[in-house]
């Protein structure tokens, strides 16, 4: 039997048996139905295919998707645009959809004085990037959902986060910026130009962080080192203060340390250094309630400082970078522990994310509905009701010694052991977070046998409680990441069941997120239940992590048909977004000439650069290559990207922790 045969075969038995526990989504088709038969006018969203738009297409705002009928529309009748962008398992973008967009009052003045617009940042990245320079620039911060005003050139006056429907307590609302912004437009038009013009040629300058012909500093790795260091938490690890998100770049840049040191690429010392940083974090973060303590997988962060109160919506990226984190430290520090944490994952998300095709859906809502303590609905939903617990509901469905076991190893308490709550939203309520006495403690025989009895049976119990809302498009590049975890992880721990689960994405991804016509890559697909998928062009996160992808699974299993793929798209990819100019690559395609720049950045934010995953592959293509020429080429073209972005890099190394990863593990 060829081993592909073999792959695949193990991939049709994993994926048979995750069939075997199918779990009754939650999905929009739901909500839509439900919005349907109260008898609610739809709007113009009716007709889209992203979920987030879904969501909105019952709002009796008359809302437009991105494109030429709304901006037709604003120039004609003389409005300025509104527009919000957001995306569907998002937890203050459901409120502020609940409290304004459905408001009657709020709607009545966005559809008499301007156009709104709704975007899915997930489904149009290139859109979310523009205007969350805006936002940042005008506002000082950024953030979901995302309110922007824009003239009739697209170009941003005013920007925020959320606003809450009216003013109180000093808080400006969005009916008194809706009315101060009209007034603006109609009374000071020339006072709107300037603010464009000036925000405008600001973000322009901002989105490209290429300079032709730069060197990284001899001592680039020491000073990304000693920022990592300044910033890091020596208590609970992570490297901010509060709210603290995962860092997926700093975790590679710190685990390439630990890798490279017994070939004294880097000293021992620091080496050392960046161990501590993540056996810290890494711990901190799998004993925390950022972590699922009951089924496994990463909540996206964590509102405090301690890992313990996340926010609860659970991304397939979360899942898919932290298992390739916690599977190169193991490489270093190879204790069971972390293993169980990557195998836990996995296992989530291939039993809650995994669509019947083998392709996995994007995302886990925050919020559910709320329940009372009979089990009755309530109709309303609020954020983490789905994870939390009431003592007395714990006493009531384990055994005494069971319960007594959890209440300590979970920090129980009968008020709720949540301290992070400006909301007052989980009074009474437990999250599950390892306490201190036993972060540090194996367990006896026969507290494992507690802990997992009463891990059963509340798993059990939590299931039957209505479900968060699953936002169940598949995103080609968080697939590709996934498809580089399973990768990693069958190699690590010997076990090709794993790279079955890797195939069996690779299999979607080539019926549904590839165009074989043109050789192009989907940004996304979605079952629409009417035969129709919904589809995208691909912007270059999506072929750089699908090509990373299919480098890692050709590695594992030495099948050259993924080589070839990955080199076919990897050609693509560079006739759709390489700048010969500098060897960078432009972050989304020429296709739509109503945005207003096309950046090229190497600066990690919650996802590791793409042009630092470029990186990464032209290094491995160069390495894998059996021709000398071919070798030269390729590192050639990584040198020069390198050289493009040396001079950002050096004012700021650690921002850049996923290409400096790449070049310390060359």
């Amino acid at each position: 039997m060829k081993l592909a045969h073999f792959f695949c075969l193990l991939c049709l038995f994993s994926f048979t048996v995750a069939l075997a526990e199918e779990i009754k989504h939650l999905t929009v088709n739901d909500y839509l139905q439900h919005e349907k038969a109260s008898g609610k006018k739809e709007n113009q969203l009716i007709g889209e295919s992203s979920p987030y738009l879904l969501q909105h297409a019952y709002n009796p705002v008359n809302w437009y998707a991105w494109g030429e009928d709304a901006f037709e529309k604003a120039r004609k009748e003389k409005k300025p645009m509104f527009l919000s962008i957001g995306y569907s398992t998002c937890h203050w973008c459901h409120v502020m959809a609940h409290e304004s967009f459905e408001d009657e009052k709020i709607a009545a003045l966005l559809n008499k004085h301007f156009v709104s617009i709704k975007v899915d940042r997930e489904q149009r990245p290139d859109i979310d990037s523009v205007y969350m320079a805006a936002t940042q620039l005008i506002n000082g911060s950024g953030g979901w959902p995302m309110t922007v005003f824009l003239d009739h050139d697209l170009r941003p006056f005013h920007a925020a986060t959320y606003y809450p429907p009216f003013s109180t307590d000093g808080r400006l609302g969005l009916q008194e910026v809706l009315l101060k912004i009209h007034e603006l437009w109609v009374k000071q038009p020339e006072t709107i130009n300037e603010v464009a013009t000036s925000v405008t040629a600001r973000i322009s300058v901002m989105a490209d962080d290429t300079i032709e012909g730069g060197i990284l500093s001899h001592d680039i790795n020491r000073l990304a080192m000693q920022q990592v260091t300044d910033s890091f938490d020596e208590d609970m690890g992570g490297f901010s203060a509060a709210p603290k998100f995962p860092r997926p770049g700093i975790f590679s840049f710190l685990n390439s340390f630990s890798i490279t040191a017994a070939d004294h690429v880097v000293s021992r010392a620091d080496a050392n250094a960046a161990q501590k940083m993540m056996r810290i974090t890494l711990d901190a973060m799998a004993s925390g309630g950022i972590y699922d303590q009951l089924a496994g997988g990463f909540h996206r962060y964590s509102v405090d400082a301690d890992w313990q109160v996340p926010h609860f919506e659970k991304m397939l990226y979360s899942q898919a970078l932290m298992v390739m984190a916690y599977n190169d430290y193991y490489e270093a520090d190879p204790q069971e522990k972390y293993k169980k944490i990557i195998y836990q994952t996995l296992g989530f998300v291939k039993k809650e994310m995994r669509s019947p095709d083998g392709g996995f859906y994007s995302a886990l809502d925050a919020d559910s509905e709320r329940t009372d303590e009979a089990g009755n609905k309530s109709g309303k939903k609020a954020e983490g009701v789905y994870y939390l617990w009431r003592q007395a509901e714990l006493k009531q469905l384990l055994t005494k010694d069971e319960f007594d076991f959890i209440k300590k190893y979970f920090h129980i308490r009968e008020h709720g052991n949540i301290f992070s709550d400006p909301q007052k939203e989980f009074t009474d309520l437990n999250i599950f977070y390892i306490d201190e006495e036993h972060k540090n403690q194996s367990l006896t025989k026969q507290q494992e046998s507690w802990l997992a009895s009463a891990k059963k049976k509340l798993n059990k119990k939590r299931r039957l409680r209505p479900r968060p809302q699953l936002d169940d498009k598949v995103i080609t590049a968080w697939n590709g990441m996934l498809v580089s975890a399973f990768s990693k992880a069958s190699i690590t721990f010997d076990d090709k069941s794993l790279l079955g689960d890797a195939l069996q994405i690779l299999s979607y991804a080539k019926n549904h997120l590839y165009d074989d016509s043109n050789k192009k890559l989907l940004r996304q697909h979605r079952d629409t239940k009417t035969g129709a998928g919904f589809y995208d062009e691909a912007i270059l996160a999506d072929y750089v992590w699908l090509v990373a992808g299919l480098l890692e699974v050709y590695e594992a299993g030495k099948d050259k048909q993924w080589l070839n793929w990955a080199m076919a798209l990897h050609e693509k990819q560079n006739e759709l977004f390489l700048d010969p100019a500098t060897g960078a690559y432009f972050e989304s395609t020429t296709s739509d000439e109503n945005l207003l720049f096309r950046s090229k950045s190497i600066f990690d934010g919650a996802l590791p650069s793409a042009n630092a995953i470029a990186l990464s592959n032209l290094r491995k293509f160069s390495r894998l290559s059996k021709k000398q020429a071919h070798r030269k080429v390729f590192s050639a073209q990584a040198d020069k990207l390198v050289s493009s972005f040396a001079t950002v890099i050096n004012q700021n190394p650690a921002s850049a922790s996923m290409l400096l990863a790449v070049e310390v593990l060359r």
